[in-house]
C-alpha cells in the first residue's frame, strides 16, 4: 500500500485528499492549461467536505510534455466533518518527470521539506491511460495518507481503497470553463476507522463508506468536478477558475 504525506501542496491540487481528489492522471502536469507562467487554478468545494485552494504558477521551464518544473504559492485549507481540518500557505518549487514529481519548500531560510510522490496520485489530471470508451475499466487503488497540519498537533494517518473505476457515458456539463463534454468515471471508496487527535482531545473517525464520481473533461485534460456520496450526504469539489 502507497503512503504518502499529505502535504500542503497535495491538499491544494486535491479533489482528493483521502476524502477529495488526489487519484490518478494521464494528462501528465506539464501539460495542464494552469502550467504556464501566470497560470491559475482555485478549487472549491460544497458538503461536508470543505476544500479551498488558490495556486498561481511562475518560472515555469518545459524541456517536453513529461519534463518541466515550475514554482508554485498559493494556500490550501480543508475540513472533513469538523474532526480534520489543515490550512497551508503554498510556497514551492515543483520538479516533474515523467510520472516521478518531486515537491520541495521553495522559501528562503526553511529546511528543505522535501517530498516526492507519484503524479498519478494527483487526481485532477485523469487515470493512468487515456479514457477511450464508455464501460472503460481502471483497476483498484489504495493507499495512505497523513491528513492534518503538524504545525497545530499530530497528523493522522489515514488509509484509502478505492474500487475498480467504471466509466460512463459522455455527458456535457457546466464547468468553470463553460460547458465541456466529460467523461463520468465511477468508483467506491472507503476510508478507514482511525483516531484523531484535535484540541487535545482523542476523537474516534468512523469508517467512511462513499460513492465517487469524477468528471474528466477531455478539453482541457483535468477533472472539472467530483460528486461524492455518503449516507444520503453529497459533497460536490469542483475546479472553480482555470486559466
Amino acid at each position: 500500500m502507497m503512503r504518502k504525506r499529505l502535504s500542503s501542496f497535495c491538499v491544494g491540487l486535491l479533489f482528493a485528499t483521502g476524502f477529495g481528489l488526489c487519484v490518478t492522471a494521464q494528462a501528465e502536469i506539464c501539460d495542464a492549461k494552469f502550467f504556464h507562467n501566470g497560470g491559475v487554478i482555485e478549487i472549491g468545494s460544497s458538503g461536508m467536505l470543505t476544500v479551498s485552494a488558490k495556486l498561481t504558477f511562475s518560472q515555469v521551464k518545459k524541456t517536453s510534455t513529461t519534463v518541466c518544473q515550475a514554482q508554485v504559492k498559493g494556500f490550501a485549507k480543508y475540513a472533513f466533518v469538523s474532526f480534520l481540518s489543515g490550512s497551508n500557505d503554498i510556497d514551492h518549487s515543483i520538479v516533474v518527470n515523467g510520472r516521478n514529481t518531486s515537491v520541495s519548500n521553495a522559501r528562503p531560510g526553511k529546511a528543505a521539506d522535501t517530498a516526492t510522490f507519484d503524479a498519478q496520485l494527483l487526481g485532477l489530471f485523469g487515470f493512468g491511460a487515456p479514457i477511450q470508451a464508455a464501460g472503460q475499466k481502471f483497476p483498484p487503488q489504495s493507499y495512505s495518507l497523513m491528513a492534518g497540519d503538524p504545525k497545530r498537533g499530530p497528523t493522522t494517518p489515514i488509509g484509502i481503497q478505492m474500487g475498480e473505476k467504471t466509466v460512463g457515458t459522455q455527458q456535457t456539463i457546466q464547468t468553470a470553463a463553460g460547458k465541456l463534454s466529460c467523461w463520468p468515471v465511477r468508483y467506491s471508496r472507503h476510508t478507514e476507522a482511525t483516531t484523531a487527535f484535535v484540541q487535545g482531545m482523542q476523537l474516534p473517525i468512523p469508517s467512511i463508506p462513499s460513492q465517487v464520481t469524477d468528471w474528466f473533461c477531455p478539453a482541457t485534460n483535468l477533472v472539472m468536478k467530483q460528486e461524492i456520496e455518503h449516507s444520503g450526504q453529497r459533497s460536490v469539489i469542483e475546479v472553480k477558475v482555470l486559466r
